[in-house]
């Protein structure tokens, strides 16, 4: 019987793996956005808070094949997470995530204080 093996960004947390999942940020003048792959997450399986500069996002993906125990594959359940810090530019109220085939963008929109933007000048 072969033994389960894990990535190396995976920490074994209570009865299930802890992964890290690969994430892409982007950034304009407008907002940030965080592309999160978290195959076989349900969108009521992950939360997203934000507590003052602080940022976490967790997926619990469940196992493929119900409450059967997986001895070699990719079905097994296991726990998604990443933290962030997030600049003070960022307005929490407005953020935004959608979850689609598995991947997971959320959009954080700087304040609108905090954009460039060209100041007029009046002639006389």
């Amino acid at each position: 019987m072969e033994t389960k093996t894990y990535p190396e960004n995976t920490e074994q947390v209570a009865d299930r793996p802890l992964v890290k999942p690969p994430v892409d940020i982007f950034e304009n003048q407008d907002e940030l956005l965080l592309v999160v792959d978290m195959p076989g997450v349900a969108p009521d399986a992950i939360s997203i808070d934000i507590d003052k500069d602080v940022l976490t996002i967790v997926g619990k993906r469940a196992s493929a094949v119900g409450q059967a125990r997986v001895l070699f594959g990719d079905a097994d359940a296991f726990d998604f997470k990443r933290v962030f810090t997030v600049p003070n530019t960022i307005d929490p109220d407005k953020i935004k995530a959608d979850l689609d085939a598995g991947v997971l963008e959320v959009r954080l929109p700087r304040h609108e204080r905090s954009k460039a933007r060209r100041i007029t000048i009046n002639a006389t």
